[in-house]
């Protein structure tokens, strides 16, 4: 045992470099400075709670680190690069309006056959980054009202849950999503994609759960509002998470995770459309 505290007392004296030492002085200063801000306190109030629940050891500085990842994670603007691109194609070569849009997340955005999975229907994909909620609501002059669309297929929702956001919360965040879009989009309808039971977001279950059955409810009393559920269909016959489904991060899909959802979108869509 000794022979080990020796050899990481000694890595830690090789790690006290000057250039060590400043970045954990900026790193201090940065501490210092969003430290004292309510959002990020309760943030870190969030971390702690969830490793807690989860019964992981958390130690002080990756409470930290995990609350300013988030707090930044979070700001309006996080994405803003993305958009701009999008903006910039639109300058190039505008999209024609009254498509079906699909937004929201990186389930969306990395939807590459999205096109040809729902032909003859035109669709138009503006799925970015790992937004949240909020994050469509922030650009939704820039990367929805602009294309006019005729009925919008909407996924998002999971980062919030990542973020430590509640499912009350995230729930609040879509029905100002979906007052937006119904007072700038008239008569617009939305088809929601329910949550997926991700591999890697098992620790989420309850929270995914929660959030997928109160879209159903709002769903069930709005008949402008559809909820595609494709939980069940994502999981094996014993309850378990299809792993086969996903690519190696266990959180997005592979090709037969896209052939699922182009099945439960396609059939929801039916319903409305020419199929």
């Amino acid at each position: 045992m000794i022979k080990y505290i020796e050899r990481d007392l000694k890595f830690f004296q090789f790690s006290l470099t000057l250039g060590f030492m400043k970045k954990l002085i900026s790193l201090a200063v940065l501490f210092i400075l969003i430290g004292c801000s309510e959002s990020y306190l309760d943030l870190e109030d969030r971390v702690k709670f969830q490793a807690e629940k989860s019964s992981s050891q958390i130690s002080f500085l990756q409470i930290k680190r995990d609350a300013y990842y988030i707090l930044q994670w979070s700001k309006d603007d996080a994405f803003q690069d993305e958009i701009n691109e999008f903006k910039k194609l639109d300058s190039i070569s505008p999209p024609e309006k009254g498509s079906i849009l699909f937004t929201g997340s990186s389930s969306i955005r990395f939807w590459n056959s999205l096109e040809k999975d729902m032909k003859p229907l035109k669709v138009l994909n503006r799925g970015f980054g790992g937004a949240h909620i909020s994050h469509v609501i922030h650009h939704f002059k820039d990367i929805v009202e602009p294309y006019d669309p005729k009925a919008i297929v909407f996924f998002c929702g999971t980062n919030d849950l990542t973020a430590l956001k509640s499912p009350e919360e995230t729930i609040d965040d879509f029905k100002k999503f979906l007052n937006l879009a119904r007072k700038n989009l008239k008569d617009i309808k939305v088809y929601v994609i329910g949550i997926k039971p991700s591999v890697s977001r098992l620790y989420l279950d309850e929270q995914e759960k929660t959030y997928n059955s109160s879209i159903s409810a709002l769903a069930n009393e709005d008949p402008s509002l559809e909820y595609i559920d494709v939980w069940n269909s994502m999981l094996n016959n014993d309850g378990t998470r299809m792993s086969e489904l996903y690519i190696e991060d266990g959180l997005h899909m592979n090709e037969k995770g896209y052939e699922v959802w182009t099945k439960l979108v396609r059939e929801t869509l039916a319903k409305d459309f020419n199929l």
